[in-house]
């Protein structure tokens, strides 16, 4: 069958997988109809296994926006919003705001050190827009933990749709999916929250799919982080433009002048193959979330994973190492382009920066990405000894060769397909409490860290979201720079 370029083809005689029948006010067999239909109607008692790592995605995202809460940009992105935003939602760095601004300085917050998770089928941040986004709407509405997990895995779930609809190709041609496809999902799982039906689900979306935009020039700076505040800003607002009445295009995504259409450079997947199986598996427990070990850019971590392996496991002096050679995706690579990095901003998003670190301290820490980290003599005179390859592969199934050569012409070599922190080899407990306990470290707030974590792990099984968001705006406030909680 015949396609316009960037056009979605409709369906044929098979009929999409979808919990409900499609009401009579959306179009039939429209992808976006299909989506919304299916997140208004599928069944929020979620399996075990994906209550789970939902449970663990909040208790990572508390963590990383507690540290971020202090970085340079979240602090400008709430001074931004100033006096005329306060309202009664927890902005973890600023006076209590809107849930929509909140939503905007939280998810700049989650997103500041780059240590929050990565969504593999939606190429997202994933967490960072949805969590968010869900808390202010929930702390407004006084909901449970239980429909925030539910709102959370319904979000994942039109993130990786999409994703199949777009990718890789609207990653690859330089948009940041994180502020694209993520706003689009969160702004649908805002509105499972607010128990909107199908009809507003759809408005939402398409909503939102007019506001979503970013692009990847801007890693390495400011505004990087504040893709993932945006996109939780603008999901908020269009899901509270949906529910008083607001109306758009039934079908934004696909057809002529579609999303799909304005992002790709040709015809993305057809919806047959995006919705294949909807409603009979979750993305959060087919493919999980990967959550960070290492507080730098996703594309850099099998690298470094392999680095810290073999630095382990022979003993390896750093001090005798002549050369450190990687081969990665050409993808990953664009996202690490700074060899020469002059502040932390770009030493996130540079391999040669972090895979010295790892080389001569076995880990990556907080602490290393600062202006005086990325200054360190010692490390910058080893920078040109990191040398990386690439290869045209895709930057989510490639396996990453790394090898180490010694002074005395020895040659130590893996291979890391499964990263350390995704589902086919999570972090353990201890490292999960490890993190929280290094980013209260790093916010000021060490001594609250048992607390915060507490809290967070809380969160799920609580019947009011609000009491739990008051004990961590209490056991953050030492290190806030805030005028009320």
């Amino acid at each position: 069958m015949e396609q316009r370029r960037g056009q979605c083809a409709p369906a044929e005689a098979a009929t999409v997988a979808s919990t409900v029948a499609l009401p009579g006010t959306i179009a039939a067999m429209s992808f976006t109809a299909d989506l919304a239909s299916w997140a208004a109607g599928a069944d929020g008692r979620h399996r075990p296994a994906a209550a789970r790592i939902a449970g663990a995605a909040i208790i990572d995202i508390v963590s990383c926006m507690v540290a971020g809460a202090g970085d340079e940009a979240t602090k400008a992105v709430a001074a931004g919003v100033g006096a005329a935003g306060r309202g009664a939602c927890l902005a973890f760095a600023g006076p209590r705001l809107t849930p929509a601004l909140a939503a905007l300085v939280n998810g700049t917050a989650a997103h500041a050190l780059d240590f929050d998770d990565n969504f593999a089928p939606g190429l997202t941040h994933a967490t960072a827009v949805l969590v968010p986004a869900l808390l202010a709407l929930a702390e407004e509405e006084g909901l449970s933990g239980a429909a925030i997990v539910d709102a959370y895995c319904i979000g994942l779930e039109l993130q990786a749709r999409i994703g199949r609809l777009m990718l890789p190709r609207h990653y690859e041609l330089g948009w940041h999916a994180t502020s694209t496809i993520g706003a689009i999902g969160t702004a649908g799982a805002c509105a499972r929250l607010l128990k909107l039906d199908a009809a507003a689900i759809l408005a939402a979306m398409s909503i939102a799919s007019s506001m979503a935009g970013g692009s990847k020039k801007q890693f390495g700076s400011m505004v990087k982080p504040l893709h993932a505040g945006i996109a939780a800003h603008h999901a908020v607002l269009a899901a509270r433009l949906a529910q008083a009445g607001v109306r758009g295009d039934e079908e934004p995504l696909c057809g002529p002048w579609g999303f799909a259409e304005l992002h790709l450079d040709g015809p993305p997947a057809s919806p047959e193959t995006a919705l294949a199986g909807l409603g009979e598996s979750l993305a959060i427990e087919t493919d999980g979330l990967l959550v960070k070990r290492f507080p730098c850019c996703a594309a850099a971590h099998k690298t470094l994973d392999g680095i810290a392996l073999l630095r382990e496991r022979h003993a390896i002096d750093p001090a005798s190492v002549v050369a450190v050679e990687t081969v990665i995706p050409e993808l990953g690579r664009r996202n690490l382009r700074f060899d020469e990095p002059t502040s932390d901003m770009q030493a996130r998003f540079s391999l040669t920066y972090c895979a010295t670190r790892v080389l001569w301290q076995g880990h990556l820490a907080l602490a290393d990405l600062t202006p005086a980290g990325v200054a360190d003599p010692l490390i910058r005179e080893w920078l040109p000894r990191v040398k990386i390859a690439t290869e045209r592969a895709d930057l989510r199934r490639f396996a990453v060769p790394t090898r180490i050569i010694t002074r005395d012409g020895r040659t130590f070599e893996v291979s890391i397909d499964a990263l350390r922190g995704s589902l086919a080899d999570p972090l353990s407990e201890a490292d999960i409490r490890a993190k929280a306990r290094d980013c209260c470290r790093w916010a000021g707030c060490e001594a609250s860290w048992e607390t915060v974590h507490a809290l967070a792990a809380g969160l799920p099984a609580a019947e009011d979201c609000r009491p739990v968001l008051a004990g961590l705006a209490a056991a953050i406030a030492p290190a806030a720079t805030r005028s009320e909680i």
